[in-house]
């Protein structure tokens, strides 16, 4: 069977260090056999959680937008890689709206118990500054990911992103993200659907 990687970018650069670093991943995965899909988070349509809490009763949102989409990928993914710029030590506003918004997949986890097949997860995360801070992103991120039932492997973290070609400008940087898309591919052994 075919592994599944499913790319998030949280950036609104669409080729900026973030969209950089996520395609040389998703490059990486291909060239190592993996279908993917990429979902470019500042160009969709995603309200923001409303607490309903609709979602504890059957596992699905009641609010309709581009959501949709991004659940059916995120629940047949093999592995899923998060990118996001830091902003203020933290993920972008677009990366955040859609980790809200999976609290859905949350609730099949931990409330209603419905099992997904095993998937690994992985953090690309990039800042400006050389002396950024990572942890409060890379916590978010890993929470994100275990709630929604993806076990976080890998985590690549860039400082001193200070120009918006600084990624291309580098192949050190690019062949790291290739590497870790091909690390990621090796992870997956997708068997059966429980």
């Amino acid at each position: 069977m075919t592994p599944f990687v499913v790319g998030l970018n949280g950036s609104p650069r669409r080729e900026g260090n973030s969209a950089t670093l996520l395609g040389e991943a998703l490059q990486g995965a291909e060239a190592h056999g993996a279908r993917t899909a990429r979902f470019d988070l500042a160009l969709m349509n995603i309200s923001p959680c409303t607490a309903c809490d609709e979602c504890f009763s059957f596992g699905e949102c009641v609010l309709e937008d581009d959501m949709s989409l991004l659940y059916k990928a995120l629940e047949e993914a093999d592995v899923i890689i998060v990118c996001s710029p830091i902003y203020f030590s933290g993920i972008s506003s677009y990366t955040k709206l859609a980790v809200d918004r999976c609290q859905a997949l949350w609730a099949r986890r931990k409330v209603l118990c419905v099992p997904r097949r095993p998937g690994h997860g992985a953090i690309v995360l990039c800042a400006a500054q050389p002396d950024a801070r990572f942890d409060n992103a890379v916590s978010e991120l890993r929470a994100f990911l275990l709630g929604i039932g993806i076990a976080p492997k890998e985590v690549m973290r860039v400082p001193g992103a200070g120009t918006r070609t600084y990624v291309r400008e580098s192949e050190e940087l690019r062949a790291s993200a290739r590497a870790l898309g091909r690390a990621m591919v090796n992870l997956t052994n997708p068997g059966p659907w429980p």
